[in-house]
């Protein structure tokens, strides 16, 4: 069958989607991934079609108005009101390019940021991706509610609240788009009720409650292994010594002062006797006992370190659970302080370090419980095994083809039964 994978945002939005499309492929079918001009190169290098959505994540995140939302406190709300709302004529070209990349699919995969402009025609099966447990339960609160022991009532509540607000981010887009509206105060119901929705994330950190609906799964992490050489360069850096600790922000780091981070950050690492890897930030120019590199495959690089800090994106924080290797997690917005509370919570990372209370001494701390903390050390071996032992991709992929199978069929042909 040929299937279209539609999808917006980062890099860490991208390369999960790039992992489905190359396990789709190798079970026959064929595949095209829609995203932005950004990730072409990449999208190429895994052997997927391309095809090209206007936009690119660079506007919103490398907005200087971002940067100065988020060091208020990382509400996504915040931060989306301060940087300028994308125009009318963006988003009608972006629904169009959407709606033009799914036609003739006999199956469309997206992720709930580019369902939003998404419209089901009703001639093809249709499923969703969401980065964190979506379906409102009684069992946890929503993604971006406070954590509370107020129990099931509380739970139930910042899902309707979760729901009230998305409606309200969403409802704009829609419109500007000439669609109609989603159901009010809960624009993502359909999802899992009605279609898949898959989760792709360990089932060692969330199993599916029983009051949520049959079709939304956790599937385990959906992980590409690229075929991808490091440079005789980083090898010998990486094994001259103890090993070094990593420091990646992926497509945040634009609303860090680059120069000010590596100061502080590698201050703390010196103190510890370490050296650092840099990924994909900071200054050009770095000492002797830094070693910066622009793209790294994380498989590779992230076991080789004594300890990864990073920012908290569903996959990255996939990699470095994989790698069994302790995280300090410095979570800046969305959805990178749930994740930072869950491998908290799992026990492979000390407390998080907001983005807005990122200092050297919060840092020290969890540096040193990160490097020295044995119970931690074993526990992130514990969960790297359990990781690497899921298959997420092909979990992924019996559903969607099973839901492909047991789809009624287009809505018009029902309809004149």
């Amino acid at each position: 069958m040929h299937v279209s994978l539609v999808v917006t945002g980062s890099r860490g939005d991208v390369q999960p989607f790039i992992a489905l499309g190359r396990t789709l492929t190798a079970r026959g079918h064929s595949v095209i991934l829609a995203t932005h001009g950004d990730f072409e190169k990449l999208v190429r290098e895994s052997g997927l079609d391309f095809a090209e959505l206007p936009g690119s994540p660079r506007d919103f995140l490398a907005h200087p108005a971002l940067a100065e939302a988020l060091q208020q406190g990382a509400s996504l709300f915040r931060a989306a009101r301060k940087v300028p709302r994308q125009t009318q004529e963006h988003i009608r070209l972006l629904a169009s390019r959407i709606a033009e990349v799914c036609e003739g699919a006999d199956l469309v995969v997206n992720s709930v940021l580019s369902r939003i402009l998404f419209e089901d025609n009703g001639k093809a099966p249709w499923a969703s991706l969401t980065w964190w447990p979506l379906n409102p339960t009684s069992q946890w609160p929503a993604m971006m509610a406070p954590p509370s022991k107020l129990g099931p009532l509380y739970n139930r509540l910042t899902h309707r609240a979760a729901g009230l607000l998305d409606w309200v981010s969403i409802r704009g887009y829609r419109k500007d788009a000439n669609m109609p509206g989603l159901p009010f105060g809960a624009p993502y119901r359909e999802l899992g009720r009605d279609v898949p929705l898959l989760c792709p994330v360990t089932r060692e950190m969330f199993t599916e409650p029983a009051d949520w609906p049959a079709l939304s799964r956790f599937t385990g992490y959906w992980f590409w292994d690229r075929e991808w050489s490091p440079s005789d360069a980083l090898v010998d850096f990486v094994e001259s010594g103890d090993a070094p600790v990593t420091l990646s922000f992926g497509s945040i780091w634009p609303v860090h002062q680059p120069d000010k981070t590596l100061r502080k950050v590698l201050g703390v690492v010196r103190s510890y006797g370490r050296r650092l890897v840099l990924v994909g930030g900071g200054p050009e120019e770095v000492p002797d006992d830094v070693f910066r590199v622009e793209d790294v495959h994380y498989p590779w690089l992230f076991p080789r370190s004594s300890a990864i800090i990073h920012h908290g994106g569903c996959n990255t924080t996939g990699e470095a659970l994989r790698s069994g290797t302790p995280q300090v997690v410095v979570p800046t917005f969305a959805d990178s302080p749930f994740w930072a509370a869950q491998v908290h919570r799992l026990g492979v990372s000390p407390r998080p370090i907001p983005f807005s209370k990122f200092t050297a001494e919060l840092l020290d701390e969890a540096l040193g419980k990160a490097l020295n903390d044995e119970g931690m050390a074993r526990r992130a071996a514990s969960i790297g095994e359990a990781v690497r032992a899921e298959n997420g991709t092909e979990t992924a992929v019996d559903i969607l083809e099973d839901w492909v199978k047991r789809w009624p069929g287009p809505k018009a042909a029902n309809s004149r039964v």
